[in-house]
């Protein structure tokens, strides 16, 4: 399956890069391209995450990769990634 990135990721997917180069700039890159590796496992295992318990959707699941928590929507031939922020910094009322 593909996986699409919302454009709400991709700048979170900017701000967290932002972040940890503040204090490593290889570092940030190398968490990244880890985070980006762990998501393109859902390619091949889409239901790996649990249900999400605020959306209440088979469909619309969740991870956490490296601290971070990645929510998902199962789509018919793709899957779009619709969040990934720090575990505990965010609220899912919002998506």
């Amino acid at each position: 399956m593909k996986i699409i990135y919302s454009k709400e990721v991709k700048e979170q997917l900017q701000n967290i890069k932002e972040f940890i180069a503040l204090d490593n700039k290889r570092r940030a890159i190398d968490y990244l391209k880890k985070i980006k590796e762990k998501i393109e496992i859902l390619g091949k295992y889409p239901y790996i995450g649990k249900v999400n318990a605020t959306m209440d959707s088979a469909n619309i699941r969740e991870f956490v990769i490296l601290g971070y928590k990645v929510i998902y929507k199962i789509n018919e031939k793709s899957i779009t990634i619709l969040a990934i922020y720090k575990y505990i910094d965010f609220d899912e009322e919002g998506i």
